[in-house]
């Protein structure tokens, strides 16, 4: 077999093509753990929910919370909280179990396993808030919600 430039171009293009494979395939398959202790003071449950995956693959485990500090601040809590990684997963509060206009972004999920705390912003209303939810922004999938009650 003769090498040409015309081969040399497809397995360079089918080497690039693996490697973005690869690499955006990567966070999928990573998984990075937190335990963060309950913040002090926040003694008073809001709202609480267990996590519900959309299917086996994009899975979503363990409890949520909404506490309070009986000041105005409010922390979304994650107990024994697992979560199927994937490219740029957010957590939401929201209405309903969709991401929507409306919705509050609580920013990235900072691990994948573990228990910790999430800030929520003060002066937020969290009454109107029934979800929580963890979503996937770039390919606009939910992986998992909470019905808070």
């Amino acid at each position: 077999m003769r090498i040409t430039r015309t081969r040399v171009a497809i397995l360079a293009i089918l080497a690039l093509l693996g490697a973005g494979a690869t690499w955006a395939a990567a966070p999928l398959f990573l998984e990075t753990r937190a335990n963060v202790p309950l913040p002090e003071g926040f003694t008073f449950l809001v709202r609480e929910g267990t996590w519900q995956g959309v299917d086996d693959f994009h899975f979503a485990r363990g409890v949520a919370r909404i506490l309070g500090n009986g000041a105005g601040d409010y922390v979304l809590r994650l107990e024994n909280f697992s979560v199927r990684n994937g490219p740029d997963i957010r957590f939401f509060l929201s209405s309903d179990a969709t991401v929507g206009p409306g919705d509050l972004d609580l920013g990235s999920v900072p691990a994948t396993t573990g228990s910790y705390n999430v800030p929520i912003p003060r002066g937020t209303d969290v009454a109107a808030f029934g979800y929580a939810l963890v979503h996937c922004v770039p390919a606009n999938f939910l992986f998992g919600s909470a019905a808070l009650a």
